[in-house]
């Protein structure tokens, strides 16, 4: 049991560590995670942005936004963690 414990900590550990190292992204498309019980909408009408994608998950959304300091905006609104989803979207094959 430990060794599968192990070796998804491995394989997952990958992913995990580019996000954490991304760089802050400036303006245009970005991954916002957020507590299941948050709304949402607040942290969208301060980046001044528009959720795209056809689904949203529980804990996370895309947002589109081209304010300067959109970054800033959605941690100061309540965001738990803001990142590049064009680097997201390399890690998991897509071209965006």
């Amino acid at each position: 049991m430990r060794i599968w414990i192990m070796v998804i900590a491995l394989v997952l550990s990958g992913p995990v560590a580019a996000l954490a190292v991304a760089p802050k992204p400036k303006d245009g498309l970005f991954l916002i995670i957020v507590a299941p019980w948050q709304d949402p909408k607040p942290i969208l009408a301060a980046m001044d942005g528009r959720e795209i994608g056809p689904a949203r998950a529980p804990l996370a959304f895309l947002v589109q936004s081209f304010e300067p300091e959109a970054y800033a905006k959605a941690y100061a609104s309540g965001a738990i963690w803001v990142t590049n989803s064009a680097l997201l979207a390399a890690i998991c094959g897509a071209v965006l």
